[in-house]
Formats: structure tokens, C-alpha cells, sequence
């Protein structure tokens, strides 16, 4: 049973957050249809994704974060023409610095150019630097490339800026299991989970290392849990295969 990697999603950590009512208020359909994309971004559904983001943008054309977001599921699907002009149209409303970079990065990350979006956070964090989820996705590119201490470095301070926070913590404990640190990862996967039960991402990892700690149930759980938002997924089925043989008395 091979469970040494499961890819990260391309938006995941490019600062798309669920949002709650403003003051003044943005409109409570446009709040739900934004919530529902990121939430289908988070489970991998990316077609849901933008459906749901082109409905809050309906609801409200001028929301500069729904612009960010609707960029991002755009990049992530390969519409990059599509993108482009989406992202003109979110520069005459008005858009941070930070979150500029931020849309790079992510343009970046859907080519596969990660020396590129190492740069674009590292441009963010000039701009942006105590923004929880710039560490966290900094920390997840440079794991990609291959640089765990570095990696370590950006997720601990993606904590340390907020220690309750689901994504900062399922960065530490993607890093920190891919250094092979088992009980911090599972501890870090753990609050991630708890922080946001529905981060697939986390409930994933989280059960790879709840089979390498023989932690079997607990990890049947978690995969179950994740096909229900992936019912297709390869990965998790034969995670649950591979458990359901360990589980057998003849081999305990």
C-alpha cells in the first residue's frame, strides 16, 4: 500500500478563506455561493468550484476577493486565457499587492513553475508577511521543491501567527510527515481537522499516518470519510483495501 504522497491542490493555501457577513453587509447569497466554492475547492471539485464562484459573482460584481477566487479556479482548470481577463477585471475594482502575488503564484503553480511561485510568496511576504495563509502556502511550495528545513521554517511561523488555524496546521503536518517527525505531524494534522473537519487535504494526510502508527480504525475512518467528497479516488480505495488486509487476524 503505497501512501507516500498525496498531491496538494493547486489553490489550496493561495488565500481563499470561507468568509462570514460584513459591515456593511455583502449579500448572504453571495457569502453562500462564495463558501460553497471554497469548500468544493478544499474536496477537489474545481468545475463546482468556479460554477459556485460565477454565482457570488452574479449576486456581486464588484466583491474583489469572489474576482480572486473565481482567477484562481480558473488558473487551477487551465483556462489561462479566461484567467487573464478575469484578473484585468479584478485589477479595476481594486486588489492588494499581496493577494497580486498571491494570483501569480497561483498562475505559477498550474504550470508547474514552482522556482516561480516560490518567488511570487516570497514577493507576498514583503507585502503581506503576517498573513497566516502566505506562510502556509510558502511552506507547502517550498516542500515541493524539495526543501524541508526552509519548509519547516514557513509552516512554524504560519502556526505561531495562528495556532488554531486548520491550514496553517495541516502545513506543519504535511512537512513535518514528509520528514518523517510522525507524532508532531499527528498532532498538527489533528488540529487541523478539528479546526476544519472538512479539510479533505488534512483528513487524508491525517489517515496515512494513522496507518504507519497502526492506528487502523481510526485511519479506515478518515479514508471513508474522504471518498464520500472523492468517490473515484484510487488512493483512498486501495488505502481502504490495504487496511481491511491488515486488519485480518491471520496477518496481526
Amino acid at each position: 500500500m503505497n501512501l507516500s504522497h498525496k498531491p496538494t491542490l493547486v489553490p489550496f493555501c493561495l488565500g481563499i478563506r470561507p468568509r462570514t457577513p460584513t459591515v456593511p453587509p455583502m449579500p448572504v447569497p453571495s457569502i453562500e455561493y462564495y463558501n460553497a466554492a471554497v469548500d468544493a475547492i478544499q474536496a477537489g471539485r474545481l468545475d463546482e468550484a468556479l460554477s459556485a464562484a460565477e454565482n457570488s459573482l452574479t449576486e456581486n460584481p464588484k466583491d474583489a476577493e469572489t474576482w480572486q477566487l473565481y482567477v484562481i479556479v480558473l488558473n487551477a482548470l487551465g483556462r489561462h486565457e479566461e484567467a487573464r481577463k478575469a484578473t484585468e477585471k479584478l485589477e479595476q475594482i481594486g486588489l492588494g499587492e499581496a493577494d497580486g502575488f498571491l494570483l501569480k503564484a497561483s498562475e505559477a503553480a498550474s504550470s508547474g513553475d514552482l522556482t516561480a511561485v516560490i518567488a511570487h510568496y516570497e514577493s507576498a511576504l514583503e507585502t503581506g508577511g503576517e498573513r497566516t495563509e502566505i506562510h502556509s502556502g510558502y511552506a507547502l511550495a517550498l516542500m515541493e521543491r524539495g526543501m524541508p528545513d526552509e519548509a519547516l521554517a514557513a509552516a512554524r511561523k504560519a502556526v505561531s501567527l495562528a495556532p488554531s488555524d486548520g491550514r496553517a496546521n495541516y502545513a506543519l503536518g504535511h512537512v513535518l510527515r514528509l520528514r518523517e517527525e510522525k507524532d508532531e505531524a499527528l498532532s498538527a494534522l489533528t488540529k487541523a481537522v478539528a479546526a476544519e473537519p472538512d479539510l479533505m487535504l488534512a483528513v487524508y494526510e491525517q489517515g496515512m499516518l494513522l496507518v504507519e502508527v497502526d492506528r487502523l480504525e481510526e485511519a479506515l475512518e478518515n479514508f471513508s470519510r474522504y471518498l464520500k467528497t472523492h468517490p473515484g479516488d484510487p488512493g483512498a480505495r486501495q488505502a481502504i483495501e490495504g487496511i481491511h488486509y491488515r486488519m485480518r487476524p491471520e496477518t496481526r
